[in-house]
């Protein structure tokens, strides 16, 4: 079970409903607990009675908290000016929405939550790197709506897609557009709730008390008539044509678009407007329908929609006339599809009156396939896939989406002053006391994280390794974080005694099966590097098992090659570490054989690897590691006098090289501290001349030529006063 905050572009109770309620349903459903944020607005407001009534109803709602509509979900109406982002406008609505989603934390308790977005102006009002991950569903382009702030929307939601961990949209070109910007994109299409309007099907549903007096047949359009996707003149020439047909349209008129203008269509008798219904009386309108409209314009929304009521009519089991958009063309087995022209329409539905459309139980069977339900278990199949959802069963203490709420916590402040006195205790040299002390306060509290990794590190520094791994295996299981083991791991200073002492502590670490696969995994790493650093052959063999074990069950998953897990949590960078980190230990072992099958198996996971499919900050910074992993690989190809596996690695390497060059990674590489792109450019261009041909055996590269690689598999910079390491690795390979 996650907790979810799904961030709308429609509030809750609104009459059409979207895929915004539904997913939220489907979510909770499914056993989430889901916050639904109600719109916080993507434009400005307009002074017409639809936008004052909704505000009215706003700052009502806004004075309180979140409210529960159904069982798993809560509703939230922040206080905010629709569509400011900026000024002092925006300053005041990031505060207001803050303080709303803060007094919403405290009553639900929301645990590492994940943010689910349908709003491109997210960043503009929260701060993604507090969730678990974050997740934009596009299921419209928004900005082609009349009345939108269009280059404002495009670049927020182009940076939105280039930072969510995760992009859904629901048409073919939404997904064109938008996800080559996300390592994380899926195109889902659009679903219905079957269930719902499935209930058209039923033979006793009674007939609703406002249907038009008529005997003839009945077409029906149920949504919002807006002028900026309907295509209101085909419409009303196809009604004065056709006085025969009933047309009976459900839902509000000019709510997106107000310059919608039907009222010319007031001359038909045979026309019929009824305005908005309940959601719960749809199914009864439809199951007395002929057929079922969507006369769409063709532009630049409509090419990027995929209409939900497209499957709510096949699920109410009613033919479909609709205009051919692009999301609807592999539709046509299940409806008739035509071009937005008058005689197409007309054809068409005489088509469909005549029952010489698809047949019902397709029809059925397509809309079973495309349900809320089903969509929504998709999504979170993939999200698992790439290590995006919360690890279960959920850690009994993961702290809060405010950190300070678990800062200043009673539990957390005590505990900190409690630290405080025994820091006094051990100045006076009453170390031994202090600890006593310590342990008298974890049998009152056993479950208190800062006790807990405060003993841990205390046993760690006087060598009892079982007891550290254990206290550690506890923070896991309470926390679902042990930052004490990530200090150990990536914070050389933070780590007790000298490097045989750090050898010792590593290897009981890396041998316990509680800890999570990221966590064992770099304390294999860091425990063979050192074993490389003291020399130690049997150490170093056993560290060379342990990470066969790691890359065998990483390279066994699937996964690994698409997590799009956070730099130390990704899967696909610790096995490039584990690699790498197995080559260096076989080189310092002068275990020639060994080092070659290393080789050859590091160059079957480079291939597979596509640094587009992974969380984009790990692909940059595992670049080097990378780049030093397949270097080892084109030495070895040299010393096999083998220059189509050379041309194989290098070939491999440029192909990376280009990639880290990719605009997608542009943000990431001015960040960082090493200059990742500048050390694939150098190494790649060193290996570039060192090419041979097969058929001109004399050609091969000397020794000397490689010294210069190799050195920037031990540095991170060319360090020639040290190519002695070099030189003597190569001399060895010579030797053989």
């Amino acid at each position: 079970m996650a907790d979810i905050v799904l961030l709308a572009t429609s509030d809750w109770d609104h009459p059409l409903w979207t895929n915004k309620q539904h997913v939220a349903c489907a979510l909770a459903e499914l056993g989430h607990r889901v916050l639904y944020v109600d719109s916080l607005g993507v434009r400005g407001p307009r002074v017409d009675r639809s936008d004052s009534g909704r505000i009215l109803r706003r700052l009502l709602r806004g004075l309180c908290g979140p409210r529960k509509v159904r069982p798993g979900v809560w509703v939230l109406s922040p206080l905010v000016l629709p569509g400011r982002t900026r000024g002092w406008a925006g300053f005041l609505n990031h505060w207001s929405f803050n303080l709303s989603l803060l007094v919403a934390d405290c009553l639900l308790d929301l645990r590492r939550p994940l943010l689910w977005t349908f709003n491109p102006l997210t960043r503009a009002y929260l701060r993604l790197s507090r969730f678990h991950a974050v997740v934009y569903l596009c299921v419209d382009r928004i900005q082609a709506q009349p009345g939108m702030p269009v280059q404002a929307l495009e670049a927020a939601e182009r940076d939105l897609c280039t930072v969510a961990n995760a992009l859904f949209t629901t048409s073919p070109q939404l997904q064109a557009s938008l996800g080559p910007l996300n390592a994380g994109s899926h195109g889902f299409g659009n679903v219905a709730d079957a269930a719902h309007f499935g209930q058209a099907l039923l033979e006793d549903l009674p007939r609703p008390v406002d249907w038009p007096a008529t005997k003839g047949p009945v077409l029906i359009f149920i949504g919002a008539i807006d002028a900026y996707k309907l295509d209101l003149h085909m419409l009303e020439a196809l009604m004065e044509r056709t006085p025969h047909w009933t047309y009976l349209f459900i839902g509000p008129v000019g709510e997106t678009d107000p310059s919608t203008d039907v009222s010319s269509w007031q001359r038909f008798p045979h026309v019929h407007q009824v305005g908005p219904r309940a959601y719960a009386s749809l199914p009864a309108y439809l199951a007395h329908a002929d057929v079922a409209l969507l006369p769409l314009q063709l532009n630049d929304y409509t090419r990027h929609m995929y209409p939900m009521k497209f499957f709510e009519y096949l699920s109410a089991g009613r033919p479909v006339v609709a205009t051919a958009i692009p999301s609807l063309r592999d539709q046509g087995d299940v409806a008739l599809l035509c071009q937005p022209e008058v005689s197409a329409f007309e054809a068409a539905i005489q088509q469909a009156l005549a029952g010489e459309g698809p047949a019902l139980e397709r029809r059925l069977e397509r809309a079973q396939r495309h349900t809320y339900q089903t969509r929504t278990k998709a999504m979170l199949d993939r999200l698992s896939q790439h290590g995006l959802m919360p690890d279960e069963p959920f850690a009994p203490q993961a702290p809060p989406y405010h950190r300070f709420r678990h800062q200043w916590s009673r539990a957390q402040v005590f505990a900190q002053l409690r630290l405080a006195l025994l820091g006094v205790l051990e100045r006076l040299d009453q170390t031994a006391r202090a600890e006593g002390w310590l342990r008298r306060w974890l049998v009152r509290e056993p479950s208190n994280i800062v006790l807990l990794s405060d003993l841990a590190r205390r046993r760690f520094a006087q060598g009892d390794n079982c007891e550290g791994c254990r206290l550690i295996e506890r923070i896991w299981e309470e926390d679902g974080k042990a930052e004490v083991l990530h200090q150990l791991l990536f914070r050389r200073g933070s780590r007790p005694g000298s490097r045989i002492d750090q050898l010792a502590m590593f290897d009981v670490l890396a041998s316990s099966t509680a800890l999570p696969m990221h966590y064992a995994g770099y304390c294999r790493v860091v425990r063979t590097y050192r074993a490389i650093d003291a020399k130690d052959v049997a150490a170093l063999r056993r560290g060379v098992q342990g990470l066969e074990m790691i890359l065998s069950e990483l390279e066994a998953d699937p996964d690994t090659y698409r997590c799009l897990k956070p730099n130390r949590e990704n899967r696909a960078k610790l096995l490039i570490s584990a690699q790498l980190t197995r080559l260096r230990a076989l080189m310092a072992l002068k275990d020639t054989v060994a080092l070659q099958q290393a080789s050859l198996e590091l160059l079957a996971s480079a291939r597979r690897y596509d640094p587009f499919a992974i969380d984009r900050t790990t692909a940059t910074r595992m670049t080097r590691n990378i780049m030093r992993s397949l270097t080892i690989a084109a030495v070895m190809a040299w010393h096999a006098d083998d220059p189509q596996c050379f041309d194989v690695v290098v070939n491999e390497m440029e192909r990376l090289r280009q990639a880290c060059h990719a605009d997608r990674f542009d943000v990431i590489s001015a960040k960082t501290h090493e200059d990742h792109r500048g050390f694939a450019d150098e190494v790649v261009t060193m290996l570039n001349a060192c090419r041979w041909s097969s058929a001109q055996r004399l050609s091969r590269p000397s020794l000397e030529q490689l010294v210069d690689p190799v050195l920037l598999v031990y540095f991170p910079n060319l360090l020639r006063a040290r190519a002695e390491k070099a030189e003597s690795f190569l001399q060895s390979l010579g030797s053989v």
